[in-house]
């Protein structure tokens, strides 16, 4: 997936709360294995709610049991503020 693609379903999901571009999204960051994203994303998703895969959940769910408490509640916020 290129860049620009990348950049059409963020904005496709602050535009219109595109389900099918979040789940892409969400997909494509676990993929890749971006942690901190992925969970952003899985929460974001969740917000939506989008039925995310069992094991996207237990991938974000180990992220966030790594985290430390304080960084996760940050991380919370960021990304409840933002929608």
């Amino acid at each position: 997936m290129s860049r620009q693609a990348v950049r059409q379903l963020k904005r496709a999901v602050a535009d219109g709360k595109d389900t099918d571009a979040m789940q892409a999204l969400l997909q494509r960051s676990v993929r890749f294995g971006h942690k901190r994203l992925a969970l952003m994303r899985c929460i974001q998703a969740e917000q939506l709610g989008i039925a995310v895969l069992p094991e996207t959940l237990h991938y974000c769910q180990r992220v966030a049991d790594a985290m430390r408490p304080d960084e996760l509640a940050r991380l919370i916020r960021q990304v409840t503020a933002a929608h």
